[in-house]
């Protein structure tokens, strides 16, 4: 996760913007409302906004994000309870689900890594369009602007470069590296 400054709020609202996926997928799994959750996440939004000043650069946004939903969940599963209402999880279910996203959020942090170490692999010109086109969201015409090419010609490089990638990354994949050996590549 990119460290944020705290006088950009550019930089905070983009986190924040990255996050909104994986926490309404967290508040969902808590719920089991999508309905709930969007309400939980608007929830979380607004709170996160408030604190960002208390958000530690090079944190994971994420992460703090979901404990900021977390509580609201358990703020609104409070307020049920005193109505007299089922409540949505008991407390096993939502260690479970709490543990469970854990294990999703590491999978992806893994599969990022992965697919972090392959891009560096790719050759020069492939690399170079993946990001462009990718990453930094140019069309093909404007890759081929960029880098002297036709709209064909940088298609062809993109395609590739997927398959270099997808290769890549099953074969890094095969290797057995754990979360600690890709860090160190």
């Amino acid at each position: 996760m990119n460290a944020l400054r705290q006088e950009s709020p550019d930089s905070f609202a983009e986190e924040l913007r990255s996050a909104q996926v994986p926490i309404l997928g967290y508040l969902v799994r808590l719920s089991g409302n999508v309905t709930d959750a969007r309400d939980l996440l608007q929830q979380t939004n607004l709170t996160a906004w408030e604190k960002r000043d208390s958000f530690e650069s090079g944190t994971d946004a994420v992460a703090w994000m979901r404990a900021i939903a977390r509580n609201h969940y358990r703020n609104e599963s409070r307020k049920r309870r005193s109505r007299n209402t089922v409540p949505l999880l008991d407390s096993d279910l939502e260690h479970m689900v709490e543990s469970r996203h854990e294990e999703r959020e590491k999978e992806d942090s893994r599969k990022r890594r992965l697919l972090q170490i392959c891009l560096e692999k790719l050759p020069e010109k492939q690399r170079e369009a993946v990001e462009k086109f990718y990453l930094e969201g140019f069309s093909l015409e404007d890759v081929g602007r960029e880098t002297n090419r036709k709209v064909n010609a940088v298609a062809q490089v993109l395609h590739r470069a997927r398959q270099n990638l997808i290769r890549c990354v099953r074969q890094e994949s095969h290797r057995g590296l754990e979360g600690d050996e890709l860090q160190e590549i």
